[in-house]
């Protein structure tokens, strides 16, 4: 079973981020993606972002997991869902942003560079990507759940594949330095 499939993991999730902060990734989204943008969250979770999200954007949220997909079609039934795997982002929209708050460290470095690809799929033409990482040397595991923490040099030769790098900023979610929000363009191919 999926960690996140079971209601009571779920609830321990929500509790656990409920004083959750984002206005400074919300701030260089801003920069970068003009009002009334398309934007695909990957990783919807709880709907921490949703607020901002809809306010500027007309977002479609996704997850794979039925229980937070379930919890945010109720509070927000404004909102397209859907049931998306962020290994392959099986989705025939494209978006002018593909948007996720500390979900890729679920992947592993292979899942990620596979992800990339699949995303650049969704994107619109001059559409960006906008992910946080955790940020540290040892991957982790904790009931089931993989995190893969990155170096700045790893994450930026994992993205550099298919993409420039246009905008980065390190920040402290509970430790200095320890997450890192980027935005990049999918790479023109000449």
């Amino acid at each position: 079973m999926n960690f996140y499939e079971n209601s009571k993991n779920v609830d321990k999730y929500i509790q656990m981020c409920k004083d959750y902060d984002g206005s400074n990734i919300y701030e260089m989204l801003e920069k970068h993606l003009a009002d009334g943008k398309t934007v695909l969250e990957l990783g919807t979770g709880p709907g921490f972002d949703i607020p901002f999200l809809k306010k500027h954007y007309q977002v479609t949220g996704s997850d794979f997991s039925e229980e937070f997909l379930e919890r945010c079609r109720i509070k927000h039934p404004e909102i397209n869902f859907f049931r998306i795997d962020a290994k392959s982002i099986d989705i025939n929209e494209k978006f002018d942003c593909i948007y996720s708050n500390k979900v890729l460290h679920h992947l592993t470095e292979d899942e990620l560079s596979s992800s990339l690809l699949a995303q650049a799929g969704a994107l619109s033409p001059d559409g960006i990507i906008a992910h946080s990482f955790w940020m540290g040397e040892e991957d982790q595991e904790m009931e089931g759940l993989l995190f893969t923490y990155y170096r700045k040099e790893r994450l930026w030769e994992i993205l550099s594949e298919n993409y420039e790098i246009v905008s980065a900023m390190s920040y402290q979610e509970f430790e200095k330095d320890d997450s890192l929000f980027v935005i990049a363009r999918l790479k023109v191919i000449a």
